[in-house]
């Protein structure tokens, strides 16, 4: 049995070296061969589409009913603006599944994301965003929604009984804290062995969420998915759903057969799968429905032909 036998595994060592809020190194070692590109690239996906984070779903400028509308005393347009609001970086401090901020100003210049209404329940880490330029004796209003999510959401996805106005701006969001991630793969010793794998993993982050716990989750949400598929699996074991499965190791094979072979058609193997698909396997029943074959699917004029001579030979 495959049990009987234990491969000897290193001990390993991970650690995180933080360069900044934004990014990040992790780095794995000791890996058995072959190991570092199996697991790299599983972490990797992991980090860029499952890490929960926070959005930009929904927004409203002045009294704007689409993204495509000129905004009254702003040099950009009102897509520019919705562009530059859907970087808006933010942390829900509540459990509250969305959270709304408001900015209103009749301040000339250029307008950040620094100009938002202070709101208890929400963290701006990028406060320098620019947003828009407003010209002298105008006014510029702006209402956000920040919500959590994981991955990505299209705007196609969203939930319109949550959104009446008609002035809503909604837009596809993208709630993944990790902004890139790559790594590599180096060899390290072990004993008198140097083909051993270490994964170097540098990813950065928007300054929502720790580098800790990126990787803290990360690796939970890993190890409870293969706890679920092993429980699974020991499951149908338990239930005996294995035993209706081919057991290849016992070399029960399924050989596929040729639907002519137990015609007495005598033509050639084309034109008997042809029949065959129509019901037609032997001389009496291609006698019979003779009438049927010009229309009959995979039966072209030369088949049709020999077909007709063949049947004259045998009536």
């Amino acid at each position: 049995m495959i049990t009987n036998y234990t491969i000897q595994y290193p001990s390993i060592k991970s650690k995180l070296v933080s360069h900044s809020d934004f990014k990040h190194t992790l780095e794995i070692e000791p890996l058995l061969p072959g190991y570092g590109h199996t697991l790299g690239n599983s972490l990797r996906r992991v980090f860029i589409n499952s890490i929960p984070g926070f959005g930009v779903t929904r927004i409203k400028i002045n009294d704007l009913t689409h993204e495509y509308q000129p905004i009254k005393g702003v040099v950009e347009d009102a897509m520019d603006v919705v562009l530059n609001l859907k970087q808006l970086r933010c942390r829900i401090l509540t459990d509250d599944e969305s959270v709304v901020l408001n900015l209103k100003t009749k301040t000339e210049g250029d307008i950040t994301a620094a100009d938002f209404e202070k709101n208890s329940k929400v963290e701006i880490v990028n406060n320098d965003l620019y947003i828009a330029h407003l010209d002298k004796g105008n006014e510029l209003e702006i209402e956000v929604e920040i919500a959590r999510g994981h991955g990505y959401l299209p705007v196609e996805d969203v939930n319109l009984s949550q959104s009446k106005n008609p002035q809503d701006i909604l837009v596809d969001a993208l709630f993944s804290p990790v902004t890139n991630v790559g790594f590599e793969v180096d060899k390290v010793r072990v004993g008198d062995n140097t083909n051993f794998d270490k994964i170097i993993i540098n990813f950065d982050t928007d300054g929502t969420v720790k580098g800790s716990d990126v990787v803290k989750y990360a690796l939970n949400l890993t190890q409870n998915l293969f706890s679920n598929i092993y429980s699974s699996f020991e499951t149908s074991l338990d239930s005996g759903e294995y035993d209706s499965v081919t057991k290849v190791a016992d070399r029960d094979v399924v050989e596929l057969k040729d639907e002519s072979e137990e015609s007495d058609i005598d033509l050639g193997t084309r034109i008997k799968n042809a029949l065959s698909k129509s019901g037609i396997t032997t001389n009496q029943q291609l006698i019979e429905r003779k009438g049927e074959i010009d229309g009959l699917e995979g039966i072209g004029p030369t088949a049709l032909k020999t077909i007709n001579e063949y049947i004259d030979s045998i009536s």
